[in-house]
């Protein structure tokens, strides 16, 4: 039977995100009314294309501060997807649930070593699990995000028998 879950994960945004996109936004608004103006005193007209073109560049940088994660589960593999200013999708990492060693809340009671850490969440604790899965290509790969019920199930349908019958144990 194939096992089929996805899951759109929006990173929310904190306050260093908020003072970033305030920056862009107010640098780029001032570039371009300085360039306007040096058109308008000097009568080269030839500023307007810089000022037109910074006001793009902001407008595409604010827009990729938004972001967002997909989680895929196909058949016992796990895709993570980051999609940039929903325009840009980019695969993060490919896991094969087999192969996992833990999944449970985050932060974990006792922090077991990992070779790498993929951060996939909506930016918050709450609600945050991780799973330690042995990579072939990046050895122990912790992932923290932040599965619903329905992916959490999915999940758990393709781990390993004896940490299935721990997370299902843990979970009562």
């Amino acid at each position: 039977m194939d096992n089929y879950s996805e899951q759109l994960v929006s990173k929310q945004r904190g306050t260093g995100d908020m003072v970033k996109l305030a920056a862009i936004a107010i640098g780029s608004v001032i570039l371009a009314t300085v360039f306007m103006f040096l058109a308008i005193a000097t009568f080269i007209f030839s500023f307007v294309i810089p000022a037109v073109i910074i006001l793009f560049v902001g407008v595409w940088l604010m827009g990729n501060q938004n972001i967002e994660y997909e989680y895929i589960i196909t058949n016992g593999e796990m895709d993570i997807d980051k999609i940039i200013g929903k325009r840009k999708r980019k695969r993060m990492i490919t896991l094969d649930l087999k192969s996992a060693e833990d999944f449970a809340p985050y932060p974990p009671e006792e922090d077991k070593g990992a070779d790498a850490t993929v951060h996939a969440s909506n930016g918050l604790e709450q609600d945050a699990y991780y799973l330690l899965v042995n990579h072939s290509g990046y050895g122990i790969v912790k992932l923290i995000f932040n599965p619903n019920e329905k992916m959490r199930e999915a999940i758990t349908q393709e781990l390993p028998n004896a940490l299935r019958v721990k997370v299902k144990h843990n979970a009562k």
